[in-house]
């Protein structure tokens, strides 16, 4: 929200604040308390809230919410254990002492058992005690059984302060008519022992008090004063009140604000704040609920603005071809290639009206900004490199000079078509210094997944990736092949081949924690999985995804990055491991939770994301089975990617994002392509025996009980599903038995 209020206020306040620098009214001022010096009238409609008022019905509000009241658990325990020390005093005034040697016990008298009693301050009645200590010892165990059970249950329940009485007259006649006790050991002794020790359960919890008035207070409504246009705000001689000099200076009218051109600003940008609102909720409602996007869009137009009014400076002191200077290009290849390219042609709209706003008289510079960015824009769509921004600039360039030649031909005076012309290619020169320069900045400032923030990161010498090849080089290898499947479905299904690539390469860095606990790491070393229980595994092996979120975020990847990294797994299940839990449960699936063995991530929210999670399982199950066969049918990674798929389909992991089936099937058959092409048939040079066994690439596993997803399971179709026989890709029985030597 903030970003977003703070993108409307660049806009809308900044913007022409930046526009009418120098201006002064001459009105004479308006000042509160004073007498109003003329009568002033609304040109248009205004709310000013009485910040008083609302202040103070707020409060009033805050202080009508109750205490929020949170069980004590101490008071809970004290409960149970005065009830539990006040038998124990019993029972140990009742029992003779030890003489010592060979002379018996003696039982002390009633007197000296009532004393003891007393002397131990339980806070009972005389009587009572008397009737605690006339119990036979037999019976005494019996009522303090039943003391107990009562003063736990109502332990349980939440009992304010003000409402034990209550509940010790509306549920103890009930709880000890229930009751069989011996006597009438109920009202002597049950009854006023839980009288004693009984106290309030809940105390009032001071935060979340604090937090509900807080919430009370902020959803009391604004009290505010509202004029409608031409309503008078203030007459002459009027003293001039706090709301009325606020909705004055708020409107401009107050004299000591900027003048007609201040207010010719204000009216210009909030009707382009609210074109451009209506154009980006209309035709991209991502960048409308990105607040740092508009945030990013507000600094670019209030920059250009401060270069449009430096520019009619230079203008007004040498000459009015300098005026075709203004980088409406630079502001236009920025948007485009910072948030999208659509918002790019949205900047015409601001860019031909700003350099209205600044010199009203010049529409044929207002003309060349929007021509600048119709040229420029559709130059940054194909970038895929750094080479390729650099050209696209140039490109952009190069037309600046001879728009602004053609536009002074026509318009004249063309006696300025060679300033005009150097203008504008100063104005290249400008644009390609200011879109190359700023770009890393802004996209590392706001973490965008730009192509050249993506280049940076496709990069195998950024730390992460450094990091992932020398603790986990397996996980390496693996994600560079996952890359590549996901390149090429992204560009099959029109999604985004760079962002999916990497994406994929980063999306098992978690693993370089604990590079160990997964099978394409471990490198002559025992497999620690065999040695943990199957929960324990599975929290490890489920850990990676939250580590590499969170490395993720510490490296400031961008967000989309670090989401296709959340949800790589999706929530799936770790099914070897869990099905080792039944195993161990005896075959009891209700005995095993479930949700313990799922990825705590969550569901792929992007195409990019879909793709990766379906191209991480299928890379990981081929590539563990071929580790023994060395090459595959097509028909066996055909039915092992149709069955990934399907139990992915099934099991609702692609319910989040916008693929449709139809791209779903055309990413299967692309990731099925690049498979084939990975484990194609090849020739059998002689002389070079044949491994006898081999080991999974998954987390824990012998080939022949894995088709890993990412090496994260042993035995699993990227969860842990058992595999299936024939032709689905997975080893013959003679194969799945090899010994776990790893």
């Amino acid at each position: 929200m903030w970003h977003r209020i703070a993108a409307v206020l660049l806009v809308v306040v900044v913007v022409p604040l930046v526009v009418a620098i120098g201006a002064v009214a001459d009105e004479q001022p308006i000042r509160e308390g004073e007498p109003a010096p003329r009568t002033v009238f609304a040109d248009e409609a205004i709310r000013e809230v009485d910040e008083e008022a609302t202040e103070q019905a707020r409060q009033t509000a805050a202080q009508s919410v109750d205490p929020v009241e949170v069980f004590n658990p101490g008071a809970q325990a004290e409960i149970v254990s005065e009830t539990r020390q006040i038998f124990a005093a019993v029972r140990g005034v009742r029992e003779p002492p030890d003489a010592g040697g060979d002379v018996p016990p003696m039982t002390p008298s009633r007197a000296q058992q009532l004393e003891a009693l007393e002397q131990e301050q339980l806070g009972l009645e005389p009587e009572v005690l008397d009737a605690l200590l006339s119990v036979p010892l037999t019976q005494l165990a019996t009522v303090e059984q039943v003391t107990v059970a009562i003063a736990q249950g109502f332990a349980r329940q939440p009992v304010p302060e003000d409402e034990v009485q209550q509940l010790l007259a509306d549920q103890l006649p009930v709880e000890l008519a229930v009751q069989s006790l011996p006597g009438d050991t109920a009202e002597t002794i049950v009854d006023p022992v839980l009288r004693t020790v009984m106290r309030p359960t809940v105390v009032v919890d001071p935060d979340a008090t604090t937090a509900r008035r807080e919430r009370a207070a902020e959803e009391t409504e604004e009290l505010a004063s509202t004029w409608r246009p031409g309503q008078a705000i203030v007459r002459e001689g009027e003293i001039v009140g706090p709301m009325q000099a606020r909705a004055i200076e708020s409107l401009g009218l107050s004299g000591s604000s900027p003048a007609r051109a201040l207010l010719r600003a204000l009216a210009a940008m909030a009707m382009v704040a609210v074109i451009g609102g209506v154009y980006l909720h209309r035709m991209q409602p991502r960048v409308w609920v990105t607040g740092k996007k508009l945030l990013l869009l507000g600094l670019l137009v209030t920059a250009y603005a401060g270069l449009v009014v430096g520019a009619t400076a230079v203008t007004g002191a040498t000459s009015n071809g300098w005026a075709y200077v203004v980088p409406a290009g630079a502001l236009a290849m920025l948007a485009a290639l910072l948030i999208h390219p659509v918002v790019g042609i949205s900047t015409m709209l601001p860019a031909a009206v700003l350099v209205l706003l600044v010199e009203p008289s010049a529409a044929p510079v207002a003309l060349f900004a929007a021509a600048a960015v119709l040229v420029s824009v559709p130059l940054t769509t194909r970038i895929s490199s750094r080479s390729d921004l650099r050209s696209a600039t140039l490109r952009a360039g190069l037309s600046y000079p001879v728009l602004a030649a053609v536009l002074v031909l026509v318009f004249g005076p063309r006696d300025e078509l060679v300033t005009a012309v150097l203008a504008g290619a100063l104005n290249g020169l400008v644009t390609a210094i200011a879109v190359q320069g700023a770009m890393p900045f802004l996209e590392n400032l706001f973490r965008l997944p730009t192509v050249t923030a993506l280049l940076d990161l496709a990069d195998r010498n950024h730390p992460l990736l450094r990091e992932l090849e020398a603790k986990a080089l397996g996980s390496y290898n693996h994600s560079v092949m996952v890359a590549s499947l996901c390149e090429r479905a992204c560009r099959a299904i029109g999604a985004q081949p760079l962002l999916g690539s990497v994406a994929a390469l980063y999306h098992d860095i978690g693993k370089v924690r604990q590079p160990h606990f997964f099978i394409e790491n471990q490198q002559g070393i025992a497999n620690p999985h065999d040695d943990l229980e199957p929960e324990v595994s599975a929290v490890i092996i489920q850990n990676h995804v939250v580590d590499g979120v969170e490395m993720a975020t510490e490296y400031r990847l961008p967000p989309e990055v670090v989401a296709c990294i959340g949800s790589h797994h999706g929530t799936m299940l770790v099914s070897y491991f869990f099905d080792r839990a039944v195993e161990a449960a005896g075959g009891d699936h209700d005995a095993v939770d479930e949700e313990h063995f799922r990825y705590k991530g969550h569901k792929p929210r992007s195409k990019e994301a879909a793709v990766l999670l379906l191209a991480d399982c299928c890379e990981a199950a081929t590539r563990a089975m071929a580790m023994s066969r060395g090459t595959l049918p097509r028909d066996d990674i055909e039915s092992t990617v149709d069955r990934l798929l399907q139990e992915r389909v099934d099991d609702g992991q692609f319910e989040e994002c916008d693929l449709t089936f139809r791209e779903l099937m055309t990413a299967r058959d692309t990731i099925v392509e690049s498979l084939v092409g990975i484990y194609h048939p090849r020739i059998a040079y002689p002389g070079k025996p044949q491994p006898a066994t081999s080991v999974s690439s998954d987390g824990a596993g012998p080939v022949g009980d894995t088709e890993a997803s990412d090496g994260d399971a042993p035995g699993a179709n990227g969860d842990g599903a058992p595999p299936a026989a024939g032709s689905d890709g997975v080893l013959p029985e003679r194969e799945s038995r090899v010994e776990h030597t790893r």
